[in-house]
């Protein structure tokens, strides 16, 4: 699907024609692209023929995220848990822990289930109650990379804040399976300075032709394009400081530390954005119920962060563009990744008129670098401030509160910020539907007739600097 436009993603509001969302639900697939290319050679409204567009691309993406008959689903979750038992992989696809849709009427499931399992093993108090693996006070498993988070926490509490420089080198290759020599050009994020990121530099490059997107650039790349004859790997290695300010937003009368170097809210950051960030009525009236009798934007803040931190379980999900409204599948389900509990404390927000947005990229260990997203919310006194209702929620279910009260209102150190906004086209332009058309963490890849598809690509990022300052 070529021409990209960000604003056609809001025709995914729009609801499908009855006969083919009844074929979607069934996982009569064939038939319902068939279904839709056929409504799209007809005369309908522009917006239906948007949605219907963007539902032929769903729909072809759909059954990669969900390839597991139940027995191979059961087999690939005992390789990682010998004793899963049938009756509890049921349980816990019950209970929201294993993602599955229909497939010419037979279930299939979601790629990731041995993963999401594991996590619901390692980090997910309830899931371990319910499979009695653990009793009511048994201590939930830490990594190494949690305990250094951890304790970086604790000084940030302690002394107010800390600074860490980092380096990272991060690289992307075409597998030689799906090379075809010609145009190439890919996207790689790069930091985009904010209150908590600083002293961006860049190290080194694959090729001095890579353009930099401005530092304003809501989702920050550095784009490469290079006509190839042979396969090569595309890399960059950057450098930055991220500084960690601690606010207490729980206890009143505490002292104020007001970020600076963030731009004021603009009336974007209480808008929707379909079509995720949509004020639904059940939305509507969630926020209504939270927050009732709270009067401050603080406490209401506070509210939408103890919901989500207590009532949403943290699950693996499919793909974000196989969603159709983000946000109010999350409150729904009660159950998201860190992206989507992100998008529902934005959007619930928003609709509380604190203004809201979107941050992501990385989070840095002392050698690697994976991808996570979180959310900012702003308050006149404070500033733009960050909220991680992901990492407060695993908190909560490990019983450490003090870590849950921290992510509210403030951030450890171990982060790069390359996106600041869910949604938005990169600079210079992709020019194609993206493999995540709503944020970027990893990079993308095109060829100049079309984008690449996740399996046809690596990438891999490297942590090469891991310094605390003043140490």
């Amino acid at each position: 699907m070529s021409n990209f436009e960000e604003s056609r993603f809001a025709s995914l509001a729009v609801p499908l024609p009855e006969d083919i969302q009844l074929l979607k639900d069934r996982g009569e697939l064939e038939e319902a692209i068939r279904l839709c290319e056929k409504r799209i050679a007809g005369e309908i409204p522009e917006a239906l023929r948007e949605k219907l567009q963007l539902e032929v691309e769903i729909l072809k993406r759909l059954p990669a995220n969900f390839p597991y008959t139940f027995e191979r689903a059961l087999a690939r979750c005992r390789e990682v848990l010998p004793d899963l038992t049938e009756k509890e992989f049921y349980e816990l696809r019950d209970a929201g822990r294993i993602d599955w849709i229909y497939l010419h009427g037979e279930p299939r499931y979601f790629d990731r289930c041995a993963e999401t399992l594991v996590d619901a093993y390692e980090r997910n108090r309830r899931s371990l109650i319910l499979l009695g693996k653990i009793g009511e006070g048994d201590p939930v498993p830490v990594s190494e990379g949690s305990k250094k988070v951890h304790k970086a926490m604790e000084r940030v509490i302690q002394n107010g804040r800390e600074s860490w420089k980092f380096r990272i080198r991060a690289s992307l290759k075409i597998k030689d399976s799906a090379f075809v020599p010609g145009r190439v050009s890919v996207w790689l994020p790069f930091p985009r300075p904010c209150g908590q990121i600083s002293g961006v530099r860049l190290i080194d490059a694959s090729s001095r032709s890579g353009i930099i997107a401005p530092e304003t650039a809501p989702q920050r790349t550095i784009c490469f394009t290079e006509n190839l004859t042979r396969n090569q790997e595309f890399f960059v290695e950057y450098e930055f400081l991220s500084t960690s300010v601690y606010n207490d937003l729980w206890t009143p009368g505490a002292k104020i530390q007001k970020r600076e170097g963030d731009p004021a809210p603009t009336k974007d950051d209480l808008a929707e954005e379909l079509p995720h960030i949509r004020f639904t009525p059940y939305l509507r009236a969630l926020a209504g119920e939270i927050t009732r009798g709270k009067k401050t934007d603080l406490e209401k803040a506070r509210a939408v962060y103890d919901f989500i931190t207590t009532k949403v379980t943290y699950s693996y999900q499919r793909a974000y563009f196989l969603h159709e409204a983000i946000a109010e599948y999350t409150a729904v389900n009660l159950k998201g990744d860190c992206g989507m509990q992100a998008i529902l404390f934005i959007t619930l927000c928003r609709i509380l008129g604190i203004p809201a947005r979107w941050q992501s990229s990385l989070q840095v260990r002392t050698d690697e670098a994976g991808c996570h997203d979180w959310a900012q919310f702003y308050l006149p006194e404070y500033g733009w401030l960050t909220a991680d209702p992901s990492y407060g929620g695993g908190a909560y279910d490990a019983g450490d509160e003090t870590k849950r009260r921290f992510y509210f209102g403030n951030m450890d150190p171990f982060r790069m910020v390359a996106n600041s906004a869910f949604q938005r086209d990169f600079d210079p332009s992709f020019g194609f539907l993206r493999c995540d058309p709503y944020d970027n963490q990893v990079g993308e890849a095109a060829y100049a007739d079309r984008s690449l598809a996740p399996e046809e690509f690596d990438t891999v990022r490297k942590v090469t600097l891991c310094q605390l300052m003043g140490s």
